[in-house]
């Protein structure tokens, strides 16, 4: 009996650790999506408010997400406000096709590798991860839909209300 309790918490740990409201960021640097010489670092932006979006070519609510997100980004990024959008196609012209028709102007990183799908625990796409000043995750967003970009507007101001 108790090898059989064991083997259900093993199975059941990965669900424990899973990246949600309250977790730290985790510190990752990723090649940028433009730039693949040039990094970007989540630990650089801390004391920012920063909304970490996992997105990809093939993702349909992508297609509204990103232009949310950036139009976010652009009315908010003078109070403290970033967004890094970290893709998860497999190679970057998939990326740069999908950006030729829906521009940001926001960082872009790549994941072509899974590195930081796994440190985040992505479990849907697109996945966003709404980070306050001090790198605790504070809202976690999977899937997107016009109510989405309503909450995370109010997320995103009560988050820049508080002090670093």
């Amino acid at each position: 009996m108790r090898l059989l309790l064991g083997a259900f918490a093993l199975a059941l740990a990965p669900c424990a650790m899973a990246i949600e409201a309250g977790s730290a960021v985790p510190p990752l640097a990723l090649a940028r999506l433009a730039e693949p010489a040039q990094s970007i670092s989540l630990a650089s932006l801390r004391g920012s408010v920063v909304y970490v979006d996992f997105w990809a070519s093939w993702c349909v609510p992508c297609r509204l997400s990103m232009p949310a997100l950036d139009a976010l980004y652009r009315r908010h990024r003078d109070r403290g406000f970033a967004v890094v959008g970290i893709n998860k196609d497999v190679t970057p012209a998939d990326a740069e096709r999908f950006l030729k028709r829906v521009p940001v102007t926001f960082p872009l990183a790549l994941d072509a590798q899974d590195a930081a799908a796994r440190a985040f625990e992505v479990k849907a796409m697109p996945s966003g991860y709404l980070v306050d000043r001090k790198g605790v995750i504070r809202h976690v967003h999977r899937g997107f839909t016009a109510e989405t970009a309503a909450a995370i507007e109010g997320e995103i101001e009560a988050l820049l209300k508080e002090s670093p």
